[in-house]
């Protein structure tokens, strides 16, 4: 089997489960000396073809790491995303991962980013810098969350130089604070052991039994005046609800443990605000605190959590709800299981616009839904 091969072979194996990767989230890639082949923004790992890399010079990617860029974020980003097209080598159709620089940086043929359910569950929580450390020790390097691109490019680019000079060699597992995990190793094999040993390592000593997360389409008066509500726009309404949802949906106290997105991907599918609606609300309020939420948030409320029933998913078609689904189920799990590891830890106010109004995340989010 060639290395493009075992590298479709690798992407699709993680990105086929979605306790790994959800929707178009994480990113594979495979270099040699001269070329990087990484995963194109917004293609699903799943089922990825071909097709669905770009290739790059790793000359050109070397450009990147020694250029100077504005200090304005904007502009700095427009300019790395000029020279990151410079770079590519086929197809010129297809926008390479804005993490290629980081996948190029880590010195293993093969490296697979994912975003996994039950590592999140700890990188998304208050404890997370000291479970690493608890767990595994000098085997991982911990990064704090860092705006995504070429600055936490850079700031990887000095933990993974520090990490080398302390332990004199390469860090295998990379764990994101509020992100998710790089792993690298020269092939597929070393790559799905690592990842078994990360599970295992996060598990030891831990209650991690989830309520029932299987979504059940739901019906209520609430849904239906939502829909009315949103008919006009030619937006479609549907709710569901699992033992899971009903949890965070049990009052407003429960709803505060996912009240904000913890990763980038959460503002990506679902944006970065939420609407819970008290039970009783009757339809001249709820049309009030719906016109509040869009004049507070220049955007409708994608989820809409309904005290004591279900979850309200509003978009344009049944596709892209399911997606919002099945990203804010994730991000339920991720919360109820952070309380194993000291409690739920957001994303910053600072952290959350960057991601909304980054041009990157606005082209993954086009890809998605096409």
């Amino acid at each position: 089997m060639s290395s493009i091969q075992e590298l479709i072979e690798i992407s699709r194996h993680y990105g086929g489960d979605p306790s790994f990767v959800i929707a178009g989230g994480g990113n594979t890639s495979f270099k040699n000396e001269e070329r990087i082949w990484i995963k194109a923004s917004g293609i699903p790992l799943a089922g990825i073809e071909e097709s669905g890399f770009v290739c790059l010079s790793r000359k050109g990617l070397k450009e990147i790491e020694e250029n100077t860029y504005d200090e304005d974020s904007v502009i700095r980003e427009e300019q790395v995303k000029k020279d990151l097209q410079k770079a590519i080598l086929e197809p010129r159709n297809l926008r390479p991962s804005v993490e290629t620089s980081l996948h190029n940086l880590i010195d293993f043929s093969y490296i697979v980013h994912t975003h996994p359910t039950l590592i999140n569950a700890v990188m998304c929580a208050r404890d997370a810098k000291s479970e690493v450390e608890k767990r595994f020790g000098s085997d991982a390097l911990y990064v704090e969350y860092t705006d995504p691109g070429y600055i936490l490019f850079k700031k990887l680019q000095e933990e993974i130089l520090n990490y080398r000079q302390r332990y004199a060699s390469e860090p295998r597992i990379i764990f994101l604070q509020n992100h998710g995990v790089f792993v690298g190793a020269n092939s597929i094999s070393e790559v799905k052991e690592i990842y078994d040993s990360l599970v295992s390592r996060i598990e030891e000593g831990k209650d991690l039994e989830l309520p029932d997360a299987r979504n059940e389409p739901y019906q209520s008066k609430m849904r239906t005046m939502v829909s009315n509500y949103f008919a006009s726009r030619n937006l479609l309404s549907l709710a569901f609800k699992s033992p899971l949802s009903d949890h965070f949906a049990s009052a407003r106290e429960s709803y505060q443990k996912i009240s904000k997105p913890f990763t980038p991907d959460i503002i990506v599918y679902c944006k970065s605000n939420y609407l819970f609606i008290e039970e009783g609300v009757e339809w001249k309020e709820l049309e009030e605190k719906l016109a509040e939420f869009e004049k507070a948030h220049a955007y409708y409320p994608k989820v809409i959590v309904e005290e004591q029933g279900g979850l309200i998913i509003t978009e344009e078609n049944s596709k892209s709800i399911h997606t919002v689904l099945e990203v804010f189920s994730d991000m339920m799990k991720i919360s109820f299981l952070s309380e194993q590891f000291g409690g739920p830890h957001f994303m910053s106010a600072e952290q959350i616009s960057f991601i909304d109004n980054w041009e990157v995340e606005n082209y993954r989010r086009s890809v998605a839904k096409s």
